[in-house]
């Protein structure tokens, strides 16, 4: 179905036994390092990116999870992150929008 590179296959790999060995060291270090030892939050932290990272990799059946991402929705994703705290004033503006996009939709 997808033509996926086996590098791409390796590399999700790497990543996922680097996020298990990271967060295995964070749980370590948190049951015996000290109260102030800063490297098991650390790991930890790293160890949540890393898994987020596994996750977004593509697989033998499902491609990359931005493969789908076209540079409109880039566009869109980028403004309603930057205008996320202040979206209860653009909500008029949205539903207009919305309304305006469904009567110039194209029809069947």
């Amino acid at each position: 179905m997808n033509n996926v590179e086996p590098t791409l296959i390796d590399r999700r790999h790497r990543v996922g036994w680097a996020a298990i060995v990271c967060l295995g060291m964070a749980a370590t270090g948190i049951t015996f390092a000290e109260n102030d030892s800063v490297w098991p939050a650390a790991a930890l932290r790293v160890g949540i990116v890393l898994g987020a990272l596994w996750l977004c990799l593509p697989t033998k059946t499902r491609p990359a999870a931005w493969a789908a991402l076209t540079n409109g929705r880039m566009v869109a994703l980028v403004i309603a992150i930057l205008l996320w705290n202040r979206i209860k004033y653009f909500m008029p503006f949205l539903a207009l929008a919305v309304v305006i996009l469904w009567f110039i939709r194209p029809r069947k």
